[in-house]
C-alpha cells in the first residue's frame, strides 16, 4: 500500500529562489535552486519516509515550506549519507563523538565530527525507498543487535552497530565523557573488543562535579584535548595549531551566538513562529553540525532575517493552535511527538541538553585550549543537581514554559537516577506542573504519547 508523501507547492518556489546559496567547508556551492530540486524530485524518491505523512510517527501532513532555512538543514540531513561517503573516498577524517559537546577541537584537526544522531544518518541514508516504519524497524534492529553484543542496560550503543560491522568508515570514537550519558566510557572501551581492530579510541576525561572553576581541572581537561588533537593528527596528517583551534573557537561561536539570538527571538515572540520541530532545528543549527560546519553556518546566518520577519509581523506556526500550553524538555537525546502534542494544544519551547552546550561562548583570547576547557567544564546541564537545576529554571521563565517534562531512556542511569532530584527543585521554585517520563529508541510508542496527551491535558 502505497504511502501518501507531502511535496512542495510550487508556488513557493520563487520565494525560496531568493534565499542564499549553501557554501560548504570545501568552497563549493549548492544554490537554492539545486537544493529545490534535490527536495521536490530527488529526495522523495530516494528516501519517501521523510515525506511520508505520519503524524504517529511524528511527520507532519502541514509543514513550515515558506521558510527556507527549514528546506535547507532538510537539504543537508538528506543528503548526509552521500556527503560522508564522499568525504571518506577523498581521505577525510571522520570521529564519532557524543551529544553533549561542541565540536572545535574536531574543526581545528580538519575532522568531521559526528555525533550518535547523525551517525545514524549516515547509516540510514544507505537505504533507498524504505516509508518511516521500514526506517524507524531497520534502526530498531541494528540496536537490539548491538545491545546484544554489548549490552542491554546501555542507553546509547555509541554507533557499535554501524561501526563494528564495518558499514561505516569512523576512524575514530573520541568523545567527551560527560555526566549526559552514563555510558560514554563503556561505549568507548566495548570497541576495543569488537572485530573492528582498526578504528582508533580515546575518552576525552571530563573531571565531575564541582570542579568548574578549579585551575588543576581546567589544566587536565586542557591537556586531555592536546592529546585529543595529536590523535586525530595522526589520521589526517597534519599539525593542527593553536591558531588552528582559535580560529575554530570564533567559527563556532560565531554559530553559538546565532543560536542563541535565534532562541531568544522565538521566545519573544506574542505567538509560536514556528512549530516545536522546526524551532529545535533553527536552535540546533548553532551546533554547527550537518557533518560540514561552514554549511551549517551559512544556512544560520540567513535564518535570523526570516525568523525576524515571522516575529515582526506576527505570524504563527504552521499547524500550532491558538495559545498553546508550552512545554520545556528536559533529558539526554529524548523528544517528544510535537505533531501530535501540538494537535492536543501544547508546544514544546525549549530543551536543556543542547542548549546547554549552545550556550558555552569560550573566550577567544589567551590560550585556546585552556578557554576551551574552562567553557566545557562549565556546561550547565554537567553541573550538580541544584546548579543544574537553578540554570533550568531561568531557560523556563525565559521561554515562558507552561509545564516541565522530564524523560530518560531505559539504561542512561544519570538521568534516570537525578530526574525527581532536578524536577522537584524546579517545582519547588517555580511551581508549575512536571512530569517524568521513561522512554526507549526506536519506534515512537502510542503509550507513550497517550501519556504525554494526559499530562498536556491536565496543564
Amino acid at each position: 500500500m502505497s504511502k501518501k508523501l507531502f511535496r512542495y507547492a510550487e508556488e513557493n518556489r520563487e520565494r525560496f529562489l531568493d534565499s542564499d546559496d549553501i557554501t560548504f567547508s570545501d568552497g563549493s556551492v549548492v544554490t537554492p535552486a539545486e537544493v529545490w530540486g534535490y527536495l521536490t524530485e530527488e529526495a522523495p524518491a530516494r528516501y519517501p519516509h521523510a515525506f511520508e505523512i505520519n503524524l504517529n510517527q511524528g511527520s507532519r501532513a502541514i509543514r513550515d515550506e515558506t521558510f527556507p532555512t527549514l528546506l535547507k538543514t532538510q537539504y543537508l540531513a538528506l543528503t548526509l549519507s552521500e556527503r560522508m561517503e564522499k568525504a571518506r573516498d577523498n581521505g577525510r577524517s571522520i570521529a564519532f563523538i557524543q551529544g553533549g559537546q561542541t565540536i572545535d577541537p574536531y574543526t581545528a584537526a580538519d575532522t568531521i565530527a559526528l555525533r550518535p544522531a547523525n551517525v545514524g544518518n549516515w547509516n540510514n541514508g544507505r537505504y533507498h525507498g524504505k516509508n518511516i516504519n521500514q526506517n524507524a524497524r531497520i534502526r530498531k534492529e541494528k540496536k537490539e543487535k548491538s545491545y546484544h553484543d554489548m549490552t542491554f542496560e546501555a542507553c546509547q550503543t555509541a554507533g557499535y552497530e554501524h561501526i563494528q560491522t564495518g558499514d561505516l568508515r569512523v576512524d575514530i570514537i573520541a568523545p567527551y565523557t560527560t555526566l549526559r550519558c552514563s555510558d560514554i566510557s563503556y561505549g568507548v572501551e566495548a570497541h576495543r573488543h569488537g572485530p573492528n581492530k582498526n578504528v582508533k579510541l580515546f575518552n576525552v576525561d571530563f573531571p565531575l562535579r564541582n570542579q568548574a572553576d578549579k585551575p588543576w581541572a581546567v589544566e587536565y581537561f586542557a591537556n586531555s584535548l592536546r592529546k585529543l588533537i595529536k590523535l586525530l593528527d595522526e589520521s589526517t596528517g597534519r599539525t593542527t595549531t593553536e591558531e588552528d583551534l582559535l580560529k575554530a573557537i570564533k567559527l563556532h561561536n560565531e554559530g553559538r551566538r546565532l543560536s542563541i539570538e535565534l532562541t531568544d527571538l522565538w521566545w519573544s515572540a506574542s505567538v509560536p513562529p514556528t512549530n516545536g520541530d522546526d524551532r529545535q532545528t533553527l536552535s540546533s543549527l548553532g551546533h554547527l553540525e550537518y557533518g560540514d560546519s561552514q554549511a551549517a553556518l551559512s544556512v544560520l546566518k540567513e535564518a535570523k532575517k526570516f525568523l525576524a520577519e515571522r516575529v515582526e509581523n506576527g505570524v504563527k506556526g504552521p499547524g500550532v493552535r491558538d495559545n498553546p500550553k508550552r512545554l520545556f524538555v528536559l533529558g539526554s537525546c529524548v523528544w517528544v511527538n510535537n505533531a501530535r502534542s501540538e494537535i492536543d494544544g501544547a508546544i514544546v519551547v525549549g530543551k536543556d541538553d543542547g542548549w546547554s552546550t549552545v550556550n558555552a561562548l569560550v573566550d577567544e583570547e589567551g590560550d585556546p585550549f585552556q578557554n576551551l576547557a574552562r567553557a566545557t567544564l562549565q556546561y550547565p546541564y554537567e553541573q550538580g543537581i541544584e546548579e543544574r537545576a537553578r540554570w533550568t529554571i531561568e531557560q523556563i521563565k525565559r521561554s515562558r514554559a507552561d509545564g516541565v517534562i522530564f524523560i530518560h531512556r531505559w539504561g542512561c542511569n544519570t538521568q534516570a537516577s537525578i530526574s525527581r532530584a532536578v524536577v522537584d527543585v524546579i517545582k519547588r521554585e517555580t511551581g508549575i506542573p512536571t512530569y517524568i517520563h521513561e522512554s526507549e529508541f526506536g519506534l515512537q510508542h502510542e503509550q507513550e504519547h497517550n501519556r504525554v496527551s494526559a499530562f498536556i491535558e491536565m496543564l
